[in-house]
């Protein structure tokens, strides 16, 4: 990944292999600069993520529209964008 570049990352938290928490823990070790956006349909697990909030920009309760998909993204991109 270290030669990759990307704005944001989007994931489920459950997914297979690895879930979505864990990899905004390995996220935030090995790219701490990286936002990361987490969904899902599940109350508990948005609640799990909740408890994340240094490493998640943000948790999307599913299902969204696009709109809030979008909201969510620009505003993290610009959250994360330098004070000039």
């Amino acid at each position: 990944m270290a030669h990759d570049q990307f704005d944001l990352v989007l994931a489920d938290i459950v997914m297979p292999v690895m879930d979505g928490i864990a990899l905004a823990l390995k996220l935030a070790a090995e790219r701490p600069d990286l936002p990361v956006l987490l969904m899902t349909g599940y109350a508990m697990e948005k609640q799990r993520a909740h408890h994340l909030d240094c490493l998640v920009s943000d948790v999307l309760s599913k299902p969204f529209s696009l709109d809030q998909l979008l909201r969510a993204v620009r505003q993290t991109l610009k959250a994360e964008q330098p004070k000039a």
